[in-house]
């Protein structure tokens, strides 16, 4: 289990390296961001496609889409000087407390659909 969870974070951390470099790479001007950023998503995607061995998918979805949400945002104001405003502090909020929820009804067994 905590192997999926490891293999998650590197799948964030590296999916956020290349939304990163693509924004620095100015309009696909600068090559070495623009290959930085294809590696950084190659390698987003492979330790996803491990992850999704490990954990179920709607964990591994909403954490990885939420986390990365957060430290993107986080990204583009400390690199790059975006906004933060209190509308986008409440939106992270949001996003936290659904994926929480998410993670607390899989845990838990709360029954779902059964699409199985």
């Amino acid at each position: 289990m905590w192997a999926g969870y490891l293999t998650l974070a590197l799948a964030i951390g590296f999916e956020n390296l290349g939304t990163t470099a693509l924004k620095g790479s100015d309009g696909l001007k600068k090559p070495a961001l623009v290959a930085l950023s294809v590696l950084g998503y190659v390698l987003s995607s492979l330790m996803l496609g491990l992850t999704l061995a490990r954990l179920p998918l709607g964990l591994t979805y909403a954490l990885w889409s939420g986390l990365g949400l957060t430290l993107v945002t986080c990204l583009g104001v400390l690199l790059y000087g975006e906004r933060f405003s209190r509308r986008s502090a409440l939106g992270l909020v949001l996003v936290i407390g659904g994926i929480l929820l998410i993670n607390l009804s899989l845990q838990s067994g709360a029954p779902g659909i059964g699409l199985k």
